[in-house]
């Protein structure tokens, strides 16, 4: 039966007496793979050998950090009203949120709400692809009401990539979020019917990039 190692790599240790043989003597301290062997083989596996395996647990300050990048709107904040006359005399023509002076808002009030949930799950999902690239998609609804009533309940989602490093039980990440955000102003007087005028879609993109260090056996990690 294959034993079970409590780590991928181990620190050698010899009992440092004039019994130790020079080619384990000149191991001591140094780390070795579990399947990587030295020359010598593993600690206690030669005849007589006393020298033992010490688990190599390195200890790092664990952290996630998405790029606090400052999203720039493009003009000056939009009043209930001029989301009503782009209604009626827009044609139609879809507006980005920047147009509307509120992007920026919105973007730091969604990453208040899920920053912290995005961290967990970038570190879940790079858990299952050590020394391999990773992705995922995701969207919801947020009530962005209290920044901008006309924006209300709009779609944020996006989809994020990145590589992972796995090292010594510990896993290294970064990469980059595409973040999109869809809605649409079709009820300037919010009672369901639509009224000489064109619904327009309210919509826009933007990036932010990530990275990182966290354990890579889930029950040492403050992640995921």
């Amino acid at each position: 039966m294959k034993q079970e190692r409590p780590t991928t790599h181990y620190i050698w240790r010899t009992r440092g007496d004039d019994k130790v043989r020079p080619s384990h003597a000149a191991n001591n301290g140094r780390v070795f793979a579990w399947n990587d062997p030295p020359e010598t083989g593993h600690p206690g596996q030669d005849y007589g050998c006393r020298c033992t395996a010490e688990p190599f647990m390195p200890s790092i300050n664990e952290h996630i950090d998405i790029e606090v990048a400052d999203v720039a709107d493009s003009g000056n904040a939009w009043t209930s009203q001029d989301f009503v006359d782009h209604y009626y005399n827009g044609g139609g023509r879809g507006v980005a949120v920047r147009e509307t002076g509120y992007l920026r808002n919105i973007v730091a009030q969604y990453m208040s709400e899920v920053g912290e949930r995005m961290k967990n799950h970038i570190a879940r999902i790079a858990r299952g692809h050590p020394n391999r690239t990773f992705s995922d998609d995701f969207y919801n609804t947020y009530d962005m009401t209290g920044i901008v009533f006309s924006i209300g309940d709009t779609t944020i989602g996006g989809r994020f990539t990145g590589t992972c490093v796995s090292e010594f039980g510990i896993l290294t990440v970064s990469g980059q979020f595409e973040f999109y955000l869809n809605d649409e102003f079709a009820d300037p007087i919010d009672i369901g019917i639509e009224l000489f005028g064109d619904p327009y879609p309210i919509t826009d993109e933007w990036t932010r990039s990530f990275s990182g260090q966290v354990y890579a056996d889930p029950s040492r990690s403050s992640f995921g």
